[in-house]
């Protein structure tokens, strides 16, 4: 039976289409604006300046200065080393990581985290330039699932753009970048046809090959070749690349369409080092660079 209130939401609905249809410019739309900060490098250690400057940052993203924003974006390097002393216990002063966390938790917006290569380090004896073995992969990654709650690798959706964070330690045991499971999971996930923005933390070679950091530590079309396909086949829904570790500011592109941002280290120096990203309705990009 079709009663009164069922045949007045068909008439509106039937109104509302021919509307659409007459007037395809009045249609109604999903606002799919974004903005985010970028920061790099935090390096939370037993110094406590790098703690008080993200306590900083984390205040204006509170207070309303940055209220704007819809997330927080760190690509790698949060802690100098997960321990101080290995066997000292899970002190804040001795657990980096538990430290990085109860600072983390006062923002009022989300936050994503990628994982560098001092992340890796178990404690401060330990290279975060050295060979890294399966069994100190795995270790790390188990460290932080348990005191941070965060996955090697992942992804999230918001507003419309899909973010991407990798992990560029996990090829280590292979003396490369990214290890092949992360690869195949990227190329599943670069398949939906929405745009990405895409986190981690080494440096590409990019087209106009600059200075980024050490030659060793680049990912290259060489050592990388599955990485390097998926994005040059993806290359025109990617917004976006931004990375750390070489602690300067540079910028680039690769194939000459997906722009790529290296962040000054946010521990260093006596500003607040971050890229700030907005994208309006239309999909348009701006990156702002902040160094004060």
């Amino acid at each position: 039976m079709v009663t009164m209130k069922n045949k007045f939401n068909t008439n509106i609905s039937v109104i509302i289409f021919s509307i659409i249809l007459l007037f395809p410019s009045i249609a109604i739309t999903q606002d799919n604006s974004l903005k985010f900060m970028v920061i790099s490098d935090i390096h939370i250690s037993n110094d406590q300046s790098k703690d008080e400057r993200l306590i900083s940052l984390i205040n204006e993203i509170n207070s309303g200065k940055f209220s704007d924003i819809d997330l927080l974006v760190i690509t790698g390097d949060n802690v100098s080393s997960y321990y101080s002393k290995r066997n000292d216990g899970d002190g804040l002063e001795n657990n980096r990581t538990l430290k990085l966390m109860s600072i983390l938790k006062k923002t009022s917006k989300p936050y994503l985290m990628a994982l560098g290569n001092h992340d890796y380090k178990i404690d401060r004896n330990k290279d975060s330039d050295a060979p890294f073995s399966i069994d100190e992969i795995n270790e790390i990654e188990k460290l932080w699932k348990d005191h941070a709650g965060l996955e090697p690798y992942y992804s999230t959706e918001i507003n419309g753009y899909k973010m991407i964070i990798l992990n560029s330690m996990r090829g280590m045991y292979l003396n490369r970048r990214f290890d092949p499971e992360q690869m195949n999971w990227l190329a599943d996930q670069m398949k939906e046809n929405i745009p990405v923005f895409l986190f981690f933390h080494h440096p590409v070679q990019s087209d106009n090959f600059k200075i980024w950091g050490k030659p060793k530590d680049l990912a290259t079309p060489e050592n990388e070749e599955k990485f390097f396909t998926i994005l040059a086949k993806y290359k025109s829904n990617i917004k976006g690349i931004f990375v750390g570790h070489g602690h300067m500011w540079i910028s680039d592109t690769l194939f000459n369409t997906i722009p790529v941002y290296e962040t000054a280290s946010f521990g260093e120096g006596n500003g607040l080092n971050f890229y700030r990203v907005s994208v309006d309705e239309l999909g348009k990009v701006n990156v702002e660079k902040n160094s004060k």
